[in-house]
């Protein structure tokens, strides 16, 4: 492409914008600004990109963003998202304040998007902001369902929360009655506006107090007293994300949220229905996340609320095929994947209990599941120590019958995928122990067995099997452990990678010198 292709080009647009604005302008506008999105791709960009400023500035260009033609405003969309590609955000603000506000209210939402991208080069608080622009953002997360429009402008919310603008400027008076007007609307813009909410909260504290004063975080609370059961979901789904500071986690505590998410989890025993389950399912995940998010110690919280003795009872279930029963052995592991909460269940002991009585009767799916969660379990830290790790111990020689490693391995060799994949993680959760290295150092079998490379495993399997290699080669235990010729193994491998296959002698071809 020459220069004189894309100067000529900026030339008829620069006397087509003289123009009346007839059909055969637009077409010719639409055309020309076509050509012009395609020499700002295929370059020289920076020639381009001033020859074209030079000779159209962006007012005119925003000016065509309102032309009554959707085929032309999408290519001026286009090209100007281009020539704004390297500005960053301070010109923006302080060159297009104006044209910032019109394209946010604008009806396409192309212009929307295009628009709604600036905010992202927004980095950092000290950076130049207005807080006309709130509310305008805010209104953005209108509709009746997802789109890209709303999900970008959640993004740009949600961004601009995390870099501290949130207080000062996307909260003023007009903000918050954008916010409550949408708050008014179906489900889906709800929580697309709740969601921006505790992304806030999540914060500070001030920005919790100030929804608080401000009747919002109420507003949230009342999802949960709705018969509407995807609300009541999306409630349970954000609750844990306010609890990672005690001050919301309190005025949800007091408000009665955990009290009334155990009764519904209790209740479903009562009655089960399909909605009722759907509700357990998501109050027990909520009680799961919330055990760890921050807002009170996991053992305070586990002591105030009775959900182990539930997740017990579920466990236990007869049907090993039942959803519900998967659900719990999936709570109790990540509840116990911090050491304070697997204190906890220690000295509760009928919930691991209840794991290993389950994973030692199981078969198939359901032990995979189990074995996931025992990976959880030992996994509790990447440095475990003292009283936690021995929990882990105890629990170790209660699976299996006291022969969980032999049966690993045989569950490994099965072959099937997820079985293999499971069961080398929970290998290399044992190694970070340092009775896990001396119980692996203890079995030359199993230690031949993880030496033993097998190329048709998935990658996946590969890449646990080398992760079991390199934590017990990195292990402070290992030299205690090991034999010299067995940790010399176990470098080898360890220096040779997950994927290494061994050279194949090279035979000599016929007639060769």
């Amino acid at each position: 492409m020459s220069d004189k292709e894309y100067t000529r080009n900026i030339k008829q647009v620069c006397e087509l914008l003289q123009s009346d604005p007839t059909p055969d302008v637009i077409q010719r506008l639409r055309d020309a600004f076509d050509n012009l999105s395609k020499q700002l791709k295929t370059g020289p960009f920076l020639e381009v990109f001033e020859a074209t400023l030079s000779n159209i500035p962006f007012s005119a260009l925003f000016s065509l963003l309102t032309a009554p033609d959707n085929r032309l405003i999408v290519t001026v969309a286009e090209v100007t998202a281009q020539l704004l590609r390297p500005v960053n955000w301070s010109m923006v603000h302080q060159t297009f304040e104006e044209y910032i506000i019109q394209g946010l209210d604008h009806p396409h939402p192309v212009v929307k998007s295009l628009v709604l991208n600036q905010f992202l080069k927004c980095e950092q608080k000290t950076d130049p902001f207005s807080a006309k622009y709130g509310p305008h953002i805010w209104r953005c997360l209108e509709g009746k369902s997802d789109n890209d429009t709303t999900k970008l402008a959640k993004q740009v919310l949600e961004h601009l929360c995390s870099v501290g603008m949130c207080l000062d400027y996307l909260l003023s008076e007009k903000s918050i009655q954008t916010i409550k007007a949408l708050l008014t609307g179906d489900e889906s813009q709800r929580f697309r506006v709740f969601d921006v909410v505790v992304t806030a909260i999540k914060q500070s504290d001030s920005v919790f107090e100030f929804f608080r004063q401000e009747g919002v975080v109420d507003l949230l609370l009342k999802e949960a007293d709705t018969d509407d059961v995807l609300a009541v979901m999306n409630f349970h789904e954000l609750v844990p994300s306010l609890c990672t500071s005690s001050v919301p986690f309190e005025y949800l505590d007091t408000a009665g949220v955990f009290d009334k998410a155990l009764e519904q989890i209790r209740s479903a025993k009562a009655e089960e229905t399909a909605t009722s389950s759907l509700i357990r399912m998501s109050a027990l995940k909520l009680f799961v996340r919330a055990v760890n998010a921050g807002g009170i110690s996991p053992a305070k919280f586990l002591e105030k609320y009775a959900i182990v003795p539930e997740l017990t009872e579920l466990i236990l279930l007869p049907d090993p095929r039942s959803d519900i029963k998967t659900t719990a052995i999936a709570c109790l592991g990540t509840i116990a994947s911090s050491s304070e909460a697997l204190e906890y269940l220690s000295s509760e002991k009928a919930a691991l209990a209840a794991l290993v009585s389950v994973y030692n009767s199981s078969i198939a799916d359901l032990r995979v599941e189990c074995l996931r969660m025992i990976s959880c379990i030992f996994g509790y830290s990447a440095t475990p120590s003292g009283t936690a790790s021995q929990v882990c111990y105890e629990l170790y020689t209660q699976l299996d019958d006291g022969k969980f490693l032999v049966g690993l391995t045989k569950e490994i060799m099965k072959g099937f995928e997820e079985s293999c994949i499971a069961g080398f993680s929970v290998i290399q959760k044992i190694s970070l122990h340092a009775w896990g290295v001396h119980e692996i150092a203890s079995y030359k079998n199993i230690v031949n067995f993880l030496l033993m490379r097998d190329p048709s495993r998935v990658k996946t399997a590969q890449q646990w099997q080398f992760a079991v290699i390199e934590s017990i080669v990195n292990s402070p235990d290992a030299k205690k452990e090991f034999d010299g010729d067995t940790l010399t193994q176990l470098n080898k491998y360890a220096r040779e990678g997950p994927y290494y296959v061994g050279s194949v002698p090279r035979v000599a071809l016929q007639g060769s010198s």
